[in-house]
């Protein structure tokens, strides 16, 4: 079996756990550390996300675009829905970050090892 096949199989799942864990209700947690840690969050569940897209056969540009689209529905809906979240300019900035990480750790890899696409 190919990696590739195996790799969109792992970004298909892991697409569906960012939106499920970012759509999930939790308790309000106040607090400037609780604020840094969640950009950091938002930068740390975004590279995946773009690294595993990359990695299974999806063109840079197109992975870059649809991870800064896929953040902006996320805080969207977190504005819209009722689930205890709110939409925020900074967590999309954080994770059109965490898209442009997991992209450079892709082209990294590429760099690294040449003869390794999958």
């Amino acid at each position: 079996m190919k990696y590739s096949i195996i790799l969109r199989g792992l970004a298909i799942i892991w697409t569906i756990v960012m939106l499920i864990g970012c759509l999930t209700p939790l308790p309000q947690l106040p607090g400037p550390v609780t604020d840094i840690n969640d950009k950091l969050m938002h930068v740390v569940i975004f590279a995946p996300f773009s690294l595993l897209w990359i990695l299974s056969g999806f063109r840079l540009n197109s992975v870059l675009i649809a991870g800064f689209l896929f953040g902006g529905l996320i805080e969207l809906l977190q504005y819209a829905l009722p689930v205890n979240r709110t939409g925020d300019w900074i967590d999309l900035f954080a994770d059109c970050v965490g898209t442009v990480v997991g992209a450079a750790l892709a082209l990294a890899w590429y760099r690294l090892f040449p003869h390794r696409n999958f």
